[in-house]
């Protein structure tokens, strides 16, 4: 159960290897600073609450804007974080606050509940990194108390900080769209690559508009956002196939700075365990991963840039929710 949890935080992780990467990649080419209408830090919110199989506790990561040309290191990274808001979270009827925890705080906690706290939240273990990582949560619910996270109902976000003002944001959970069933098909290159294979999902599409994110991991590994076929990103809606059975196969999620192999990328190992994450998101938070998913994948010297959408009132970023079911499949050998 909490490895599933830690799997869940990988947005912290990938958060920090796309900084990574674009300085990689700034540097291996030529210098190029863009025309800039910059006026100061916008507060990001990088929010998210879940409904599902050992979901996370409702958590909210607040940090500024910087401008494109900056330099980035440590010192930077830790100043990008907002201290001491005031954040709250409302249902309509229930207004619950949130706590800043941030893993220096945990030094002073004996080791079990250095661990617990961690583990719980996805947050990386107090030595293995070399800033400080700050995140508001609901400390109650990793003990299981506090927000009441339920499917069909509408959250608000309320952030104050006398730097910022008041930033505010509501997101919807949708009742989930659950799986019916899963199987495999051999690679399309078989009898050549008769070891792996690719996992395919059915369900039935419920009548209206409806927006899908998919995640999965092999065995123990990490779990990622995974695309589907003939898609190219992790979130789809139902344009073509809205009301009907439909079928689609699951890409095996990876670390984004991971090893690439173009012939086993996206495929499982015969005698993998499969676990695939059905999410459904309200429009808002779809619109944010669609876009800001393209503008990851539309780099290059002919690239274009699409504005990634935002659901903040007074800032940059996402509070989204989500309600997913995890489905397994065992390969065989």
């Amino acid at each position: 159960m909490l490895q599933n949890r830690q799997n869940n935080m990988n947005t912290i992780k990938i958060l920090l290897t796309l900084i990574s990467l674009t300085g990689l990649l700034l540097s291996c080419e030529k210098e190029f600073f863009p025309e800039t209408t910059y006026e100061g830090p916008q507060m990001v919110v990088e929010g998210y609450i879940h409904e599902g199989p050992n979901a996370l506790p409702p958590y909210v990561i607040l940090t500024k804007s910087i401008e494109y040309s900056s330099s980035i290191g440590l010192d930077a990274l830790n100043d990008l974080f907002v201290h001491d808001a005031q954040v709250t979270i409302s249902d309509g009827t229930n207004t619950v606050a949130l706590q800043e925890l941030c893993v220096s705080d945990l030094q002073m906690l004996p080791p079990f509940l250095q661990d617990a706290i961690t583990q719980s939240l996805g947050i990386p273990s107090v030595d293995s990194i070399d800033f400080d990582i700050c995140v508001y949560t609901d400390l109650l619910g990793i003990i299981g108390f506090g927000v009441d996270v339920q499917a069909g109902k509408s959250y608000d976000l309320e952030i104050i900080t006398d730097e910022f003002g008041t930033v505010t944001a509501t997101t919807t959970i949708p009742q989930s769209v659950p799986i019916d069933s899963l199987n495999y098909d051999n690679h399309p290159g078989y009898p050549n690559f008769d070891s792996l294979v690719e996992v395919r999902a059915y369900f039935k599409d419920p009548v209206g508009a409806n927006y899908y994110r998919s995640f999965s991991k092999r065995n123990s590994e990490a779990m990622y956002p995974s695309g589907t076929r003939g898609t190219s990103g992790s979130v789809s809606d139902d344009n073509i196939f809205e009301g009907q059975e439909f079928s689609f196969g699951i890409m095996r999620g990876q670390d984004p700075l991971g090893e690439f192999d173009f012939d086993t990328f996206g495929y499982f190992w015969r005698g993998d365990t499969v676990t695939v994450r059905s999410a459904s998101l309200d429009y808002a938070h779809f619109r944010f991963w669609q876009t800001l998913e393209y503008n990851t994948g539309s780099q290059g010297p002919f690239g274009t840039y699409t504005r990634i959408e935002s659901n903040i009132n007074g800032g940059l970023g996402i509070w989204g929710g989500i309600s997913y079911n995890d489905y397994t499949i065992i390969v065989p050998e």
